[in-house]
């Protein structure tokens, strides 16, 4: 599983890898992933009560041989699942390092669920896709950032070459060509950034920058 995502780590290759290679290891009917505030999240009601949703809270694994019997507990979730015809469920955490990103239920039309030993494989496979999310999460945050710097470096390096643009034609200090930028950018409500393009590209007349400000 890991090999096969880590080549895509979208959220959506993830829960697929995942939902088939349970249905393929797993004595089971059916199961649903449950991520909270995802926009994979494929059973709207899970997220307001079920197994799954108490799995993702306590962190801990919620096993229900007789769904029908819960119906006080969780009136919605037990009523749909028995319009679906399943009467167990096993539903474990998607934990990774210290997080709990989601839940997984793994459902059964007989009132039979998971025995130890598939429940704690059905926990190395969530496990793992939980990590997939959360390096996918990362990477992403590191993407974002990476380009703000970038941004941020672009806007540097323009704003500097507007200072000497400015500073040769003015015969002024790269600090007063500097001030006149900011002075010009700020009373014309735009970007420095902007200013400064404009002024390297030569889109601006740059006698604009250069009358003395009057007080």
């Amino acid at each position: 599983m890991i090999a096969s995502v880590t080549e895509d780590l979208g959220p959506d290759r993830v829960v697929d890898t995942l939902s088939s290679e349970c249905v393929r290891l797993l004595p089971i009917d059916s199961l649903e992933v449950f991520l909270p505030g995802s926009a994979l999240e494929r059973h709207p009601t899970a997220a307001e009560e079920g197994p799954a949703l108490e799995s993702f809270e306590t962190g801990r694994e919620v096993v229900v041989d007789d769904l029908p019997a819960e119906a006080s507990r969780w009136p919605g979730y037990a009523a749909r699942m028995a319009g679906l015809g399943y009467v167990a469920v096993s539903a474990l955490p998607m934990r990774a390092m210290k997080e709990t990103l989601g839940a997984i239920a793994f459902l059964s039309a007989e009132p039979v669920v998971l025995r130890a030993e598939d429940r704690r494989l059905g926990q190395s496979l969530a496990d793992v896709a939980a990590h997939c999310l959360l390096q996918n999460r990362e990477l992403r945050h590191y993407r974002t950032l990476s380009g703000q710097l970038q941004t941020a470096l672009d806007s540097r390096i323009i704003i500097e070459q507007a200072k000497g643009v400015l500073a040769e034609r003015a015969g002024v200090g790269v600090s007063t060509a500097f001030q006149r930028l900011r002075a010009f950018a700020r009373s014309s409500n735009r970007k420095l950034s902007d200013v400064a393009h404009d002024v390297v590209d030569g889109s601006l007349d740059s006698e604009k920058l250069l009358r003395p400000r009057i007080r």
